[in-house]
């Protein structure tokens, strides 16, 4: 079963496969030692163990290693397990990042047609220039269009930053749509922009994971900064508008209790902050409702502190 992925796994599986490992301890029992992990492919994570680990497995085998590994699927505590009969590092020549780490469903070309589609619908000169410049920077812009969104939460994809970004953006406008004092150039800037500090707060290797900056700082106050240092570099940037943008960065949090510096309070802020709330929750919904298969009862969702139902098969 080579070519099964973690998602379709089912009790009594024997599996062989490639596999990052994202987590790994070594652990004492009354026969000695053995390795606990959380091992991870483009479809989803599952939690290993190693019951006689050899050198390799006790000494070599780190956190962010690409494995070929063989075992059988059983189950722990209510949860599917991968008892590790035999691993080693992967070649790089046996897999592919689309193997190891999950990617947009939305191609590249795709979203950077979105982002350079809504930049274009900017009426104000003053925020195009801005927005253009982040655009305009290629380094930038590739970063951004590869970025992910989250860890594991929503849109933790590879380019799930700027599919998220479009998406709030677009439900921004489908909102200014029905009140005509909503300044839609700000809620563009918003979505767009509100999210990019997790260019530096998570890194994307063979699995995504925070960053120091990311941890330390926080996505929210550096996409504030970047803004700030690139809207001095325009000639007579107004800085009653250059506030205003910040604030659409660092409110859209929401409240304080969620690491926003400060809560919205221009009818903007709170839109984007509605609209990013509504684009988080229904990515980490699709991505259960999949692993579902469109039907049934999901098991307990912790983030959102209840079940989800998806209905009942089409008979």
């Amino acid at each position: 079963m080579a070519d099964k992925k973690i998602n379709e796994f089912v009790n009594g599986d024997k599996i062989t496969g490639y596999f990052a490992i994202r987590k790994k301890t070594v652990r004492d029992y009354y026969k000695g030692q053995f390795v606990s992990l959380e091992v991870g492919d483009c479809s989803g994570r599952i939690d290993g163990v190693i019951w006689e680990p050899d050198q390799f497995s006790l000494e070599e085998l780190a956190e962010g290693m690409v494995v070929k590994a063989q075992g059988t699927v059983g189950e722990y505590r209510n949860r599917l397990q991968l008892a590790i009969s035999r691993i080693r590092v992967a070649k790089d020549d046996e897999y592919s990042a689309e193997d190891i780490l999950p990617f947009s469903p939305q191609s590249e070309p795709e979203r950077r047609a979105r982002i350079i589609a809504l930049t274009e619908k900017v009426e104000n000169n003053y925020i195009k220039a801005l927005m253009q410049s982040f655009w305009d920077d290629e380094e930038f812009f590739d970063a951004y269009l590869k970025a992910a969104a989250g860890k594991l939460w929503h849109h933790a994809t590879v380019g799930g930053l700027s599919e998220h970004s479009a998406n709030v953006a677009e439900l921004a406008m489908r909102v200014a749509s029905g009140y005509d004092f909503l300044e839609k150039d700000l809620l563009i800037f918003g979505g767009l922009l509100h999210d990019a500090g997790k260019l530096a707060s998570y890194s994307v290797g063979t699995m995504i994971d925070f960053t120091d900056e990311g941890r330390l700082l926080g996505h929210i106050s550096m996409a504030d900064e970047w803004i700030t240092t690139r809207a001095r570099t325009i000639d007579d940037f107004p800085p009653k508008l250059l506030v205003k943008l910040r604030h659409l960065i660092l409110a859209h949090h929401g409240e304080l209790a969620y690491a926003s510096p400060v809560v919205p309070q221009i009818p903007e802020a709170f839109v984007l902050y509605y609209c990013d709330e509504i684009d988080s929750k229904m990515g980490a919904i699709i991505r259960i409702r999949d692993r579902q298969d469109g039907v049934g009862w999901s098991g307990y969702v912790k983030m959102l502190e209840r079940f989800l139902y998806f209905g009942e098969e089409e008979k």
